[in-house]
């Protein structure tokens, strides 16, 4: 009968070192995974686990500067505006972008996306002063903006104030502009509405719910051909926010004038009146947004009267579920414009950092084009050699 084999002592110990090398290796994996702070940002590269996503006006280039953070990107970065694909030529200063930014070991800022959105574009229906009506939704624009003539087909960037007026950041002249506008619906005594362009073919649930509508409009009215709800799902991987807003309080509450409502237990926001600000939070497990904090750029542009919006529009519901009840009827109408001309600065940006070497995987280091430390309104160009205004593109060697 034959003996079974014998495991030497030279090759069990051999199996125990191996097996423990692989649990250490197993052991140093999960830790490098964890967050920083609780935000979802690992360190170093964490590969589109986690990030923040940002909303707000692109001040400068260098990358782009969005509520004051510098976020680098590679030159191929996919970009779309208002839904078309398009490259980092089509940036401009003024237009409200939406990124998903993720910090690298380094501290760079880095997103893997851009999308530009506008508030609303299509023909301009009236000129008064700096004020224009685009498809029944009032904008406040610069003194150069002011002067196009109706009929113009544009694309209009900017942040709603609390009673629905646009202040905006970059008026843009587009050929055969797609009827679309984004915006809190409500209902008037004739149906439903956003602002003041009558809406046919949508929903009654979507009542007190930010929408993206596109479609048909003639004479004060809309056909809608595609509706999509606007609740920062795009934001894929964010798990904090960061979002540029005219913000006014509501009770425990600050309400956006975008239409959303996140939740202010510590009372970041202004105590009375309405303020433009960049709000920061995490969002809690329903989705929703919990301010940890909010800071103040000034009125800026198109500065809301004094006592803040319109106590009579419909107050939206939480930032990514809004409430789904009527509005208050007759929704509110916009109010006088008031404040200083959008040629002045929304807030002091912060300056260029001296050049540095290229960021990780081709993206632009810490250095960047512009003025050092001045601040900029949204239309006037850069100092110190810098970008142009809202006319000047942006190429790729530019960042």
């Amino acid at each position: 009968m034959s003996r079974p084999p014998l495991i030497s002592r030279r090759l069990l110990l051999m199996g125990f070192w191996l097996a423990g090398t692989a649990m250490a290796r197993a052991q140093v994996r999960r830790g490098t995974d964890q967050g920083i702070g609780g935000t979802g940002i690992t360190r170093g590269d964490d590969h589109g686990i986690g990030g923040t996503g940002i909303v707000g006006v692109i001040q400068r280039f260098g990358s782009i500067y969005v509520n004051g953070e510098r976020i680098a990107y590679a030159s191929d970065v996919p970009v779309r505006i208002d839904g078309e694909a398009a490259s980092t030529k089509g940036l401009r200063i003024g237009q409200l972008a939406r990124v998903v930014a993720t910090r690298q070991a380094d501290g760079t800022l880095v997103t893997r996306n851009i999308t530009i959105a506008s508030e609303v574009s299509g023909p301009i229906e009236a000129v008064k002063g700096n004020e224009l009506t685009v498809l029944g939704q009032k904008v406040v624009a610069s003194d150069k903006e002011s002067k196009l003539r109706a009929g113009t087909q544009v694309a209009v960037y900017g942040l709603r104030r609390t009673d629905g007026v646009i202040v905006a950041s970059l008026v843009e002249p587009r050929r055969e502009a797609r009827d679309r506008v984004t915006g809190l619906v409500e209902r008037g005594p004739d149906g439903l509405r956003i602002g003041g362009l009558k809406l046919n073919g949508v929903d009654p649930l979507l009542v007190g719910q930010r929408v993206q509508i596109e479609g048909s409009a003639s004479q004060g009215a809309m056909r809608a051909a595609h509706t999509r709800i606007d609740d920062f799902s795009d934001l894929v991987g964010a798990s904090r926010l960061s979002i540029e807003a005219y913000v006014q309080r509501a009770g425990a509450n600050l309400q956006l004038g975008s239409g959303f409502v996140a939740h202010d237990g510590s009372r970041f926001g202004p105590a009375a009146g309405e303020a433009r600000m960049v709000v920061n939070g995490v969002f809690d497990r329903s989705r929703g947004l919990q301010v940890d904090s909010a800071q103040a750029i000034g009125h800026g542009p198109g500065a809301p009267p004094p006592g803040g919006g319109n106590p009579n529009r419909s107050p939206g519901g939480s930032i990514l579920h809004p409430n789904r009840g009527a509005s208050t009827p007759g929704g509110g109408q916009p109010g006088a414009p008031g404040g200083p001309a959008p040629g002045s600065s929304p807030g002091t940006m912060p300056g260029s950092a001296p050049t540095g070497p290229t960021g990780p995987g081709g993206l632009s280091g810490p250095g960047g084009v512009g003025a050092p430390g001045g601040p900029m309104g949204p239309g006037g160009g850069m100092g110190g050699g810098g970008l142009g205004g809202p006319g000047g593109g942006m190429g790729g060697g530019r960042r």
